[in-house]
């Protein structure tokens, strides 16, 4: 029942750092992932597709869009397989993308719960 934890400095542009967390390596559909973006990113990237995987154990993908208010969380294991789950949420218009903003997915059993914007709870798309 050991930690997994990952830390992932600038996997791709416009992300400071990405990180997964899992409390029991025998549960690794139940964590949070976040992605640090760095300030001003969402101004020169959009939308910032952020991913970890492990294949065909697991894979997460965040899409980060502000040009439509949303972002998306899609979790499964392997990417010639239908997601597990896929959640959408809405980015309030008052994002600050002058400095960096910490997007952090909280899933549960194969399901995505929420997902914090700097530790705020985003709303749920319709």
């Amino acid at each position: 029942m050991a930690e997994m934890k990952n830390r992932e400095t600038t996997p791709i542009p416009g992300i400071e750092y990405s990180e997964i967390h899992i409390p029991d390596e025998n549960d690794v559909g139940t964590g949070t992932f976040t992605s640090v973006l760095e300030p001003k990113a969402l101004t020169k990237i959009n939308p910032i597709i952020s991913s970890i995987q492990n294949e065909p154990v697991f894979l997460m993908i965040v899409s980060i869009n502000t040009a439509i208010s949303q972002v998306t969380a899609m979790i499964g294991k392997s990417h010639n397989t239908a997601p597990l789950d896929r959640k959408v949420f809405n980015i309030p218009d008052s994002i600050d993308d002058e400095t960096a903003n910490d997007f952090t997915v909280k899933f549960n059993d194969w399901d995505i719960e929420s997902i914090k914007l700097n530790g705020d709870n985003l709303n749920l798309a319709e």
